[in-house]
C-alpha cells in the first residue's frame, strides 16, 4: 500500500552500561531511521559514541549529538544549579568529542537533541535557547534540532534560521501545554505497549494527543522512544509495524 504519510522514528542510545544494554541499543538501530547518541553529559565517552555510530553507519540511521547537562548522578534528569560559563564549556566538550569520532568514521551529523533537563528547561527558557544556539553556531553546524513543539527553543531556531524538528514521545504522558509530566510523578510514563501504539498512531495520524480525556492537537515530524525504558524493544517492534501497517513510511526527516 502506498504510503499516506511519513515519519521519523528516533532512540536515544549511547546510554548503555553492559554488553546485554549494547546489544538491545544494536538491535533497536535496526527498527529506527535516526538515533541521538549520548556524548558524555549524562553518560558515555568517545568509546562508546564510536560504537554506536559504527552499527548506525551500516544500517544506515542518521546520527545526531544528545548533550546533557554534566550531571552523569542524576542521568541527566534532574533540576541542575550551573553557572552559564561551566554549562558553555561542557557542552562545547560534548560537542567537540562527538565531531571527533564522527568524522573518524566520516559521517555526517544530522542533528542534534538536548536531553533530560537540558531539553525541558531549553523548551521554556529563552535565554539558554540562545546559548546553545550560539555554541552551534561557533562550529558553523547547520543542524536540523529536535524539540517540543511550540517551544521557546523552535522560536528561538526560527529566528536565527536554523532548521527545526517537531518532537513527540510515544511513552511519555503529557500536560494540556504539551510539556511533558516530570518523571518524579508516578503517570510520567506510558508503560503499556498497546497504549504506547494508541498514542503514536494517533500523534501521526490525528496529529492530537489525548490529555485528561481531552483532545490536544500536536504536531510532530519525529516519533521518539527510549532506549533505556523496559521493554523499548518490543514496543519498537509492534509500533513500526503498527504504523507501517497504516501506509506510514518510517525515514529520516531530511
Amino acid at each position: 500500500m502506498k504510503a499516506i504519510n511519513s515519519i521519523d522514528l528516533n532512540a536515544d542510545l549511547g546510554e548503555f552500561k553492559t554488553e546485554d544494554e549494547f546489544n538491545n541499543e544494536v538491535e533497536l538501530l535496526q527498527l529506527i531511521s535516526s538515533c541521538n547518541i549520548a556524548c558524555g553529559g549524562h553518560i558515555g565517552d568517545r568509546s562508546s559514541i564510536s560504537r554506536v555510530i559504527e552499527h548506525a553507519k551500516k544500517l544506515n540511521v542518521a546520527i545526531g549529538m544528545h548533550p546533557s547537562y554534566p550531571d552523569k548522578l542524576g542521568f541527566g534528569r534532574k533540576p541542575v544549579v550551573i553557572s552559564d560559563k561551566e554549562l558553555k564549556k561542557s557542552l562545547r566538550q560534548q560537542i567537540n568529542d562527538f565531531l571527533t569520532v564522527a568524522n573518524q568514521h566520516s559521517i555526517t551529523v544530522s542533528h542534534i537533541k538536548l536531553h533530560g533537563q537540558l531539553y525541558n528547561d531549553a523548551s521554556k527558557n529563552r535565554k539558554l535557547g540562545e546559548m546553545i544556539l550560539s555554541i552551534i553556531k561557533e562550529y558553523d553546524l547547520t543542524l536540523n534540532i529536535v524539540g517540543q513543539c511550540n517551544s521557546m527553543l523552535e522560536e528561538v531556531c526560527h529566528e536565527h534560521n536554523q532548521p527545526f524538528i517537531a518532537e513527540a514521545f510515544v511513552d511519555r504522558r503529557y500536560n494540556p501545554d504539551l510539556t511533558l509530566v516530570q518523571r518524579s510523578q508516578a503517570d510520567a510514563m506510558i508503560d503499556s505497549v498497546n497504549n504506547q501504539v494508541l498514542q503514536a498512531k494517533q500523534i501521526v495520524i490525528d496529529h492530537s494527543i489525548i490529555v485528561d480525556n481531552r483532545r490536544v492537537k500536536i504536531r510532530a515530524d519525529t516519533l521518539c522512544i527510549h532506549g533505556d525504558h523496559p521493554g523499548a524493544l518490543t514496543s519498537l517492534r509492534l509500533l513500526r509495524s503498527a504504523l507501517e501497517a497504516e501506509g506510514i513510511e518510517i525515514k529520516y526527516y531530511a
